[in-house]
């Protein structure tokens, strides 16, 4: 890995990651991809056997792409998951049926496992090293944000989106992955303990990481349960998301309301940083009755067609889920090593994918 030995500007990394954050979340077309799809005609089960593509692929790349990102470093690791971001909206414009779609699904997979892990260890190390990571909830939780408003930005424009059509709003949504590749190829590589690596040690740093990385979750019951419950509420919170466009779409009677009524449906993730402050004063189990419960009463709620009931369902488990992944986020990373950190919480996310492999068609039929 190549140390980078000067000094950086913790202000200069904050905004990188921020605008890292922005390319992320405000993608148009793949903001309403669910309803883009059902535009084109594919069926919500249709849509469901997709996603749980996505998240087979998901659930074998997780571990190797947090191993690299461990082992040969976070920068590169976030650039080849902004250039896998770029490749997956290029071949969503040229694809013909479900192969293309499946395809570029998986592909989109492989950059957010590139991506997952990598961006909350070099924002955890950068706060670090810049001492200030007493602020990481603070500033994650401002991360979050900017994702979360990003994401209910490019919702706004639904109307728009469809307007335009999917391949030219997926060529729109290029453009903003382009962004967000020259934005991590300008971040800075924080100070970290790991040796160099050449193609002679690499196979040995992997297998220590992964050595190291489930010695620790051998001894540690409680980052593991931490894991299972927050990938539990967040598989339940992200399909009733997912599910619901296609509802509010259905039930919302103005064409020109549907971007406006999915902005909405948004904005309780965007707002998660005003409750994470007091859900980790709670004792964790308390903080997963408190949000899991609320999450699934509102999965039962937005089986039906109430447009009012719909948003308040939306926005409650979006505010309720994100919270308890920023609480959990901080607690998994205060208990990590440097070393290991990508890797473990990629660990975390594989948790996630093995319940949306299930979960996921089951909750197209639930909502059909």
């Amino acid at each position: 890995m190549l140390k980078n030995i000067k000094q950086f500007s913790i202000s200069k990394q904050k905004l990188v990651l921020l605008i890292l954050e922005w390319s992320v979340g405000f993608r148009p077309a793949g903001s309403v991809w669910v309803l883009l799809l059902a535009l084109r005609g594919f069926s919500l089960v249709e849509i469901g056997f997709a996603e749980a593509v996505f998240h087979v692929v998901s659930l074998c790349c997780e571990l190797p792409s947090g191993l690299l990102a461990d082992v040969l470093g976070r920068k590169w690791t976030l650039t080849a998951s902004h250039v896998m971001f770029v490749l997956s909206t290029l071949l969503i414009v040229v694809s013909q049926g479900m192969v293309g779609v499946c395809l570029s699904l998986a592909i989109s997979a492989l950059g957010y496992n590139l991506e997952s892990g990598t961006r909350e260890a070099i924002t955890y190390e950068s706060m670090l090293q810049a001492g200030q990571g007493a602020d990481y909830l603070k500033f994650s939780s401002l991360q979050h944000g900017v994702y979360r408003f990003s994401s209910g930005g490019a919702m706004l424009l639904a109307g728009a989106t469809v307007f335009l059509g999917w391949r030219m709003a997926y060529l729109l949504d290029t453009g903003i992955t382009l962004i967000g590749l020259v934005a991590a190829l300008t971040i800075t590589e924080p100070k970290r303990d790991a040796p160099g690596i050449t193609l002679r040690t690499l196979p040995a740093a992997l297998a220590e990481t992964v050595r190291e990385a489930w010695n620790l979750l051998r001894s540690d019951g409680v980052a593991v349960q931490i894991m299972v419950l927050n990938a539990l509420v967040g598989v339940c919170a992200t399909l009733t998301g997912f599910y619901l466009q296609e509802k509010v779409e259905a039930a919302v009677t103005i064409p020109a309301l549907l971007g406006p009524a999915l902005f909405a449906l948004g904005l309780g993730g965007g707002l998660a940083g005003l409750l994470t402050g007091r859900l980790d004063r709670l004792s964790y189990p308390k903080a997963v009755v408190f949000t899991g419960g609320g999450v699934l009463l509102c999965a039962l709620a937005a089986r039906g067609t109430c447009l009012p009931v719909l948003m308040v369902s939306g926005l409650l488990a979006g505010l309720l889920d994100d919270s308890l992944e920023l609480v959990s986020d901080k607690k998994l990373n205060d208990r990590f090593p440097s070393a290991q950190r990508a890797t473990l919480i990629s660990v975390s996310s594989m948790i996630f994918s093995v319940f949306m492999i299930p979960l996921s068609p089951l909750f197209g039929w639930w909502f059909s």
